[in-house]
């Protein structure tokens, strides 16, 4: 049983490693192909996380206002 589990987890590292490769194949041809600069993909990829961030900051303080007005009704 414990032998399938670290095959699936060596699976799924290899998987992760393989889309990443793929991933930074598919930014270095934009760079190379088509002229895009490689500062303009970091202040987009900022853009993105400064986002994310927002969102998830969003969505935790949602859940902390729920429980907190839940232990106010209690």
């Amino acid at each position: 049983m414990k032998k399938a589990a670290t095959k699936k987890a060596i699976r799924q590292r290899s998987a992760w490693l393989a889309s990443m490769f793929g991933c930074a194949a598919f930014l270095l041809m934009a760079v190379k192909l088509y002229n895009v600069s490689v500062s303009s993909l970091l202040s987009n990829l900022l853009t993105a996380l400064l986002v994310l961030g927002i969102i998830i900051a969003a969505a935790a303080s949602l859940v902390w206002l729920k429980n907190s007005i839940r232990k106010w009704r209690k």
